[in-house]
């Protein structure tokens, strides 16, 4: 049995301008999500041209997972870096389900 996969949004915020720790300029910020499969997904590089700025939607396994972000200069070394863990429980599949019968002559 597959496992349904839920759509979430990602969105990162933004502190106040602080000095580059390396000198160089601030290039992207490098987000992995890495669900209940324990797969981390491949990368995924935000630059606040999205929008909205600094989003974007992917889809997880229900369960526990992390998301961590990398905000990096424009030589690829890293400035800081943030790591959020969240609960995917899904939404619950639902049916309408027979509730009757009718039998009629023809």
């Amino acid at each position: 049995m597959s496992t349904t996969l839920v759509q979430v949004t990602i969105a990162l915020t933004q502190g106040a301008p602080i000095t580059s720790p390396t000198g160089a300029a601030y290039a992207g910020t490098s987000v992995v999500v890495t669900d209940s499969t324990g797969v981390a997904q491949a990368p995924v590089v935000l630059t606040g041209k999205e929008t909205p700025p600094f989003t974007f939607q992917t889809s997880v396994a229900p369960g526990a997972g992390t998301v961590v972000a990398t905000d990096q200069d424009v030589n690829g070394a890293t400035l800081s870096s943030v790591s959020q863990s969240f609960t995917e429980a899904g939404t619950p599949v639902t049916f309408a389900p027979t509730s009757g019968i009718t039998v009629t002559p023809v």
